[in-house]
């Protein structure tokens, strides 16, 4: 009856189970119609006789052979006549076979094998179970039938050489990924392969994946232009790009400029707000009404003050005030008050002096016409303040004029206290809009971005026939800047899902592939770069949120340990390539499926190309040869065998490496030391500048 058995179950753990191997089995291969299988390996699988039609289906990890038995009494130890091979399983799930149906797999398992019972080599028939589909994820609540998913095709399964590792389409791209690995480990290559693979399968000539290409290899990938690429540019699918500083919200620009929290940071909102909020025409971007309040509070200030100046100081305000408040001639309330007060101001005793009885009717007056005014601002005062955080152009010059920091700090160019605070953040404004590692921040005239729909152009979107993958290439960004890039990037996609109606959120979703996602979405920590903290807070909530608008990740890191671990909590999938470090290894042992631990031992020893894959889109965790990429991406490492032979002529060129880095060529004279010249447009920045 159980002539095909290779052994019997002797422990149940769990969900882990020890099978004594039989002794007259001596060949870990087997010779069928089918041809020969090895059978008894590590990641083959067994299944155990359950009843009623029903197979437990488990995959072997560990391997033994014990010559001697300890029954751990009275420190006796056995030598066996005959070694004991003991095989050790994972139960992956269960197999149903039924006369009149076909074999499912179910990845639950509600009955254990018990002692004895037979491990026999899984049959063809229950391994296409496993992988002749994958699981169908996520269907519609309107749609009928069984096509709403398909299996997209990983590779092959290490323990199954003739079956079909598949996928879930649905469930590997409306959830997070995690693609991790050591350097040339394949995961570019693996990554190009999904989106490759995504892209034949559907065609419907509209941006779908959106890759931050942080080495500039996905070009030759996705059939990209080679172009020869500048310092300090970012590029999409090869023409010049940028990511304009007017996207950025309040927060990001108080991180951008690191303001101060207390005084700087409310100071540099108002002037956010007042840039993306008035028009062309002001060059301040400030409103006159707005302007002309603050100087009525600043002449109460004055009035309600000591008496020494108080005349001179009052009639500067009030001349103050009606240089923004022009002419109230057609506004009869408005102008009987400004009169009023100028009767006032005409009659003042003395240029220095008090205005004796008549204080108190010019601070009722005042705060009258104060009341009024603020009535007119109101539906505009609403508008600007909500455009701090809108993707509203404004041109780069309106950040120029220093006095503009003032005017959005409310205060007159004498309060010396406030102007000295203000004295750092308008340094480092203008730090960043000279320093030239910062260019693809405000480019967007040179590259002809003038509102929010030309950026999204640029990026395919709303563009009749853009290509499928958009490809950013962030690799000649600085470090510093990268961050930053990266976050906003994220954080607009995101916004601009979540603008859709609610029924159209799920129409033509994207996927974000994060490059090298350890240089910019680092877990948090006590000292770090500002950018750091934009970029986690912005994938953090894509990780979190994006699934209910239509925008998923795809997260690839050399190290895993240094990710966000809010972000790789929601990933639902994961592709382990070969990882080294075991501090990367741990990390990803407490978070995989416990029935999944055990294949971590095997992916320090993975070679290039294989795979661990484990998560929802696949019925089984299991081992994978990834199937290359074609074309691949520009991944390869070097060769120093032939690069270093004396046939080669090919040298490495140090002037545009240093023309590229902003650098000069060192020179030296007779009289002194080598000097090197600042890189133009680097002059007292606030950040180190390697020379």
């Amino acid at each position: 009856m159980h002539d095909r058995a290779i052994g019997y179950v002797t422990g149940v753990h769990g969900y882990r189970v020890k099978v004594e191997l039989d002794p007259e089995r001596k060949s870990p291969v087997r010779a069928d119609l089918d041809g020969a299988t090895t059978i008894i390996s590590i990641n083959s699988y067994l299944t155990f006789e359950l009843g009623a039609g029903e197979s437990a289906l488990g995959i072997i990890t560990d391997l033994e052979s014990r010559e001697s038995f300890d029954p751990t009494s009275d420190d006796l130890t056995l030598e066996l006549v005959r070694p004991r091979r003991i095989a050790t399983l994972q139960l992956l799930g269960t197999i149903r076979s039924r006369d009149d149906e076909r074999t499912t797999f179910d990845p639950g398992i509600t009955v254990l094998p018990t002692l004895d019972t037979p491990a026999v080599p899984a049959e063809k028939e229950h391994l296409d179970a496993v992988f002749a589909s994958a699981p169908k994820r996520n269907r519609p609540s309107d749609h009928e039938g069984d096509n709403f998913d398909s299996g997209l095709h990983l590779g092959t399964p290490a323990g199954a050489p003739g079956q079909k590792a598949l996928g879930s389409f649905n469930d590997l791209f409306s959830r997070p990924v995690a693609v991790v690995g050591n350097t040339g480990s394949g995961k570019s290559c693996t990554i190009a392969h999904l989106i490759q693979k995504a892209t034949e399968a559907h065609n419907i000539n509209s941006p779908r994946f959106f890759v931050l290409d942080i080495n500039g290899e996905y070009a030759s990938a996705f059939q990209k232009p080679d172009i020869v690429r500048e310092p300090n540019s970012i590029y999409v699918n090869g023409e010049s790009f940028g990511v304009p500083l007017w996207l950025m919200n309040a927060s990001e620009v108080c991180q951008w400029l690191s303001a101060a929290e207390q005084v700087q940071e409310p100071v540099l909102k108002n002037l956010w707000s007042f840039a993306k909020g008035s028009t062309d025409d002001d060059s301040h971007g400030l409103s006159d009404i707005r302007e002309a309040i603050i100087r009525l509070e600043r002449l109460c200030e004055v009035i309600r003050g000591p008496g020494t100046y108080k005349g001179q100081n009052a009639f500067g305000a009030w001349n103050a005030f009606k240089s923004f408040a022009g002419d109230l001639s057609d506004q009869s309330e408005g102008k009987a008050l400004v009169d009023s007060l100028q009767s006032y101001m005409d009659n003042r005793n003395g240029e220095h002096e008090a205005f004796g009885s008549v204080e108190k009717n010019i601070i009722d007056d005042a705060q009258k016409l104060k009341d009024y005014m603020t009535e007119q601002l109101v539906d505009e005062d609403v508008t600007i303040q909500e455009s701090a955080d809108k993707p509203i152009y404004f041109p780069v010059e309106r950040l120029h004029d220093p006095s503009a920091l003032l005017s959005a700090g409310q205060t007159e160019q004498n309060d010396a206290g406030l102007i000295q605070n203000l004295r750092g953040l308008e340094l480092r404004l203008r730090n960043r809009l000279n320093d030239k590692r910062w260019t693809a921040l405000r480019n967007y005239k040179d590259i002809d971005v003038d509102s929010f729909n030309s950026w999204l152009g640029k990026l395919g979107i709303g563009v009749d026939k853009a290509d499928d993958v958009c490809v950013i290439d962030c690799s000649m960004l600085s470090y510093e800047v990268l961050p930053y890039a990266c976050g906003i990037i994220g954080r607009v996609l995101l916004e601009l899902r979540e603008h859709v109606d609610a029924g159209d959120r799920f129409h033509e979703p994207w996927v974000l592939v994060l490059e090298e996602a350890h240089n910019y979405v680092r877990p948090r920590r006590q000292t770090e770069d500002r950018g750091i903290a934009v970029s986690r807070e912005a994938f953090e909530r894509i990780a979190k949120e994006g699934r209910k608008f239509g925008l998923s990740l795809i997260v690839a890191s050399q190290r895993p340990s240094e990710i966000s671990s809010t972000v790789l909590s929601q990933c639902a999938n994961f592709v382990m390539h070969r990882l080294q470090n075991p501090d990367d290894i741990e990390h990803f042992r407490s978070i995989v499926p416990s029935q999944s631990r055990r294949l971590m031992d095997q992916v320090s020893i993975l070679a290039p190309g294989e795979a661990v894959v484990v998560g929802s889109a696949f019925h089984i965790p299991a081992r994978v040869q990834v199937h290359k990429p074609d074309p691949e991406p520009s991944s390869k490492s070097s060769t120093p065998h032939t690069a270093w032979g004396p046939e080669n002529t090919d040298r490495f060129d140090l002037g545009k490496a240093l023309a590229n880095w902003g650098v000069d060529d060192v020179s030296k004279d007779n009289d002194g030391p080598a000097e090197a010249a600042v890189p133009v447009g680097t002059e007292g920045a606030d950040d180190d500048i390697p020379f």
